[in-house]
């Protein structure tokens, strides 16, 4: 931009100056529309709307909370959210007021006579009017941070309803391993009962009772762990939700989900985490900010360059005239400052191609884990669990037949148990592995299974 130019621009916003107003609602909406491209969800914390989303989030807390849901609230509800949203509103108040020039000085001087003489009168009005080049550059360096804050507070709450579908999933898989360790319960209750009875008929000893019983008691205590846990998964929920609700109120509305079957491209998911990732982005606008730093610092090479109107009265006359006030470059040129932001901007280039490098290794390992959990989680469907249900269908017929010991028969029962609860964990696993494969790839589960279809 030329100096002409510069000065042009100067002017007018020293004409508009005095008009200027801090509005951060634009902002706000600009990140809401990045939240809901990553996530899919338009409910979004605003500044000045806390009635509304007090409203929302009652509303939605009804009649139980689905995934999606649970993830509404958050947007709405979480404290960290809300706090860091001002950061926003900060960020704006500070491009406000990069734009505006600073205030004129007014200079006075009286001299009074002590031997005789006339009073004399000096004064003077000045402006800095070096800003009316600096401003542009400031505004737009400016504007360009209210650009990344936005992008930050994005990616803040992105994270948030990462941290929620993660805390959501590991409730629903408390409450799964809760049903299925309550059904052991009632499978090692039953073979309590059929030893009692074939102690009754003398085809037991009292070893293989207590044997019966004492897997019956491992199991209430696993009830008891399994109770537990379902109400801290509930509670690091509610956290994560922003409520003080008790944790045996919150309802899950979904189940852990048994569909596993589910295809991506790794290329796909690293070419949409390097274009979408806002973490990513901001380190690009980072660069962007840093790079413009640099002719801003050279600008200020003459930092204060005053002008104005003087005037002198002495005797009852009045002289007016130009008044200039020029800070001369002669020894600090700035020098550092320039060196500083140059600096700056190789530091922040290094940043971003480390970052580049870190986003391909976490979408990478991301990936990998989904598919293992995948196909852990398939093994035990398909073949484990089947085989161990047989296994003790095949040792109660041979025990009640006479034809193999109390011990086999108990053997085979805690397999089965075991592998119905590792299959739990497993499907656990498949659904914890998705929202870190949201967060390496700055896009919700949907939006990723729909680009590898």
């Amino acid at each position: 931009m030329s100096v002409a130019k510069s000065v042009a621009t100067g002017c007018f916003i020293l004409i508009l100056g005095g008009c200027a107003t801090v509005d951060p609602a634009p902002d706000y909406g600009r990140a809401r529309e990045e939240v809901t491209a990553a996530t899919g969800v338009t409910a979004l914390y605003s500044p000045g709307e806390e009635a509304h989303a007090r409203a929302q989030v009652e509303e939605l807390l009804e009649n139980g909370l689905t995934s999606e849901e649970a993830v509404q609230v958050a947007l709405l509800n979480n404290p960290g959210l809300r706090q860091i949203f001002f950061e926003i509103g900060v960020s704006r108040a500070e491009a406000v007021q990069a734009g505006l020039l600073s205030n004129p000085s007014l200079d006075a001087l009286i001299r009074l006579p002590v031997d005789g003489g006339s009073t004399v009168s000096e004064g003077g009005l000045l402006q800095n009017l070096a800003e009316l080049w600096q401003i542009p550059s400031r505004k737009r360096f400016a504007e360009s941070q209210v650009d990344r804050t936005v992008l930050d507070v994005a990616h803040f709450a992105v994270t948030v309803s990462v941290q929620v579908n993660s805390a959501y999933s590991s409730a629903q898989a408390s409450l799964s391993a809760l049903g299925v360790v309550e059904g052991n319960l009632e499978t090692a209750r039953e073979f309590l009962e059929l030893s009692l009875e074939r102690q009754a008929a003398g085809a037991a000893t009292l070893v293989d009772v207590n044997a019966a019983r004492s897997t019956f008691l491992e199991q209430k205590v696993l009830v008891r762990s399994a109770e537990s846990a379902a109400l801290e998964a509930k509670r690091t929920l509610a956290l994560a939700l922003g409520l003080a609700t008790r944790p045996k109120e919150i309802v899950l509305s979904e189940v852990l989900e048994e569909s596993i079957e589910r295809t991506l491209d790794p290329q796909r998911l690293l070419d949409v985490a390097s274009e979408h990732r806002l973490d990513l982005r901001s380190l690009i606008m980072e660069v962007e900010a840093n790079e413009l730093a640099v002719p801003m610092e050279r600008q200020l090479l003459w930092r204060d360059l005053s002008g104005g109107l003087s005037f002198e009265s002495e005797g009852g006359g009045l002289a007016l005239g130009p008044s200039i006030d020029l800070e001369l470059p002669v020894f600090d040129q700035n020098q550092a400052g320039i060196a500083k932001a140059e600096y700056r901007y190789a530091q922040a280039l290094r940043r971003l191609e480390g970052a580049a490098v870190q986003v391909s290794q976490q979408v990478d390992s991301a990936f990998e884990n989904y598919l293992l959990a995948q196909d852990l989680a398939r093994l035990f469907r398909d073949e484990i669990l089947p085989l161990e249900e047989a296994n003790l269908g095949l040792a109660r017929e041979s025990f009640a037949a006479g034809k193999t010991g109390f011990l086999s028969v108990l053997e085979a029962q805690r397999r089965y148990l075991r592998a119905r609860r590792e299959y739990v964990d497993h499907l656990e696993a498949v659904a914890l592995s998705i929202p870190k494969l949201e967060a390496a790839c700055g896009r919700s589960f949907h939006l990723l299974v729909d680009l590898g279809d």
